[in-house]
């Protein structure tokens, strides 16, 4: 049996009102793991939570590895290359020369950036290109763990599935375990083998689901109908999902 990678157990959270009540779930080693919810019910800060950036009120978090997030906005420097912006954490842990640049070039080349995409600065590159960027960044620190976090969110088709394609070829070479926060329902079911569906603010756990050996439109049903019957009994709740 897989190893664990990430537990949380019993997390609540609260800002101005309760966002996260009673919250348990677990990553295991090498798995794709979605979380999918209505808007607003606090998936975001659930991930920040597991990334250590938010202290819950309650509950614990067990984290077996390092961990790498990669945010809906990418938050690319917008005076530096997107070279730049990826080879910041290298530098701030005091990689130089050949190091710092054969690091900068294998995930650069792996999530599908060229030279001339990297010798651009933010502004001028596109949206998937910027996600790319910032996926780079997270990768060259080489984390166990990765949290993504709307990764497809405001990318056309195209650049989505170049995405999810650049997703597949880094988990096939590298052991990394992933958590998906995503409403494009359709790209996350064809990467995760498991789903934790959240009910609206205050959010708990629903229903945890296994889609392992279900074809896309299995997943999908099997998805929209736990999203349909937490929503129906959430009076003023539409659907928020694709």
């Amino acid at each position: 049996m897989a190893g664990m990678m990430l537990r949380v157990s019993s997390v609540h959270k609260s800002f101005s009102e309760p966002v996260l009540t009673d919250i348990s779930l677990h990553l295991k080693e090498r798995e794709v793991l979605g979380l999918v919810g209505p808007n607003g019910c606090g998936k975001t800060t659930l991930l920040r939570i597991m990334a250590g950036l938010e202290t819950p009120d309650r509950g614990d978090v067990k984290v077996m590895g390092k961990v790498g997030i990669v945010f809906q906005e990418d938050r690319l420097l917008p005076w530096k290359t997107l070279w730049e912006n990826i080879a910041l954490g290298l530098k701030y842990r005091g990689l130089r020369g050949e190091e710092l640049i054969g690091k900068v070039k294998e995930y650069s080349e792996m999530v599908g950036l060229s030279k001339s995409d990297l010798a651009l600065h933010p502004r001028k590159a596109s949206g998937g290109t910027r996600r790319k960027a910032a996926l780079a960044r997270a990768l060259v620190l080489e984390p166990e763990i990765l949290l993504l976090d709307e990764p497809f969110t405001g990318l056309d088709v195209k650049a989505r599935i170049s995405l999810r394609e650049a997703l597949r070829l880094i988990w096939s070479e590298y052991e990394l375990s992933t958590v998906i926060v995503s409403h494009q329902l359709e790209e996350l079911l064809l990467l995760t083998g498991r789903v934790y569906v959240l009910t609206p603010k205050p959010a708990r756990i629903a229903e945890e689901i296994s889609v392992e050996g279900m074809d896309l439109k299995s997943r999908l049903d099997r998805v929209k109908e736990a999203l349909y019957h937490i929503l129906s009994r959430t009076p003023g709740s539409e659907e928020p999902l694709s």
